[in-house]
């Protein structure tokens, strides 16, 4: 009698442990479902296959030892920024007020506004720059001049910018980042303002069009 009790509590040891391991199973899974979808929740949906670009480094050549461009004029739209002495692009300067930089979807358009994310770059990568003459139509006019160049200031030199996305609207190709040029007075330099796109939009950069820098001559 007292071995067919033993046998019986051995038994209901080992269902009873059994039954621990069943039910712990379908718990764990619960919860490491619920952990990936919260993580998830929080994360930008990506628009598969698309990229971002900027426009004027798409189209115009890097400056020496760098792998994006530095323009000294007005970024323009669909085509190469002149670079000649006889341009019609205006030189990019502290009188020239607002002006908007240009950023492609390179894939098919979405049926929704899409983002792409970017920061500001704050050193500049070259200490010097030459500017060609002012154009015909730009007062008061400028010779041109080997400047030094430092980095631009967000309340001096541009208006800080208050967002770190640009927004590519539903059924576009085109987003567009404004900036607006300060005019902090006359001073003999170049001022630098870099931009770089990053990841945290919901459309990835490109990786050989990401970045531009741009030099304000503040003559």
């Amino acid at each position: 009698m007292l071995m067919v009790t033993l046998i019986l509590n051995k038994t209901l040891a080992i269902k009873t442990t059994n039954m621990k391991k069943i039910i712990s199973i379908p718990v764990m899974a619960f919860l490491l479902l619920l952990s990936l979808s919260g993580c998830i929740k929080n994360d930008p949906v990506l628009v598969e296959g698309a990229k971002a670009e900027f426009d004027a480094t798409a189209l115009n050549t890097n400056a020496v030892g760098l792998t994006y461009p530095i323009l000294i004029r007005i970024p323009a739209f669909g085509r190469v920024v002149s670079a000649q002495s006889t341009s019609t692009d205006s030189i990019l300067r502290r009188f020239s007020g607002t002006i908007q930089i240009r950023v492609n979807l390179v894939g098919v358009q979405s049926s929704k506004a899409e983002t792409v994310g970017f920061d500001i770059v704050t050193t500049s990568p070259i200490t010097s720059i030459r500017f060609d003459t002012t154009i015909r139509n730009q007062f008061p006019t400028r010779s041109p001049a080997t400047v030094n160049v430092l980095q631009a200031i967000a309340g001096t030199h541009y208006s800080p910018i208050t967002t770190s996305f640009i927004e590519i609207p539903a059924n576009s190709s085109f987003g567009f980042l404004t900036l607006n040029i300060l005019n902090p007075g006359s001073s003999p330099d170049g001022r630098y303002f870099g931009l770089k796109l990053n990841d945290k939009g919901t459309i990835k950069p490109s990786v050989n069009y990401s970045e531009l820098g741009l030099v304000i001559d503040q003559r």
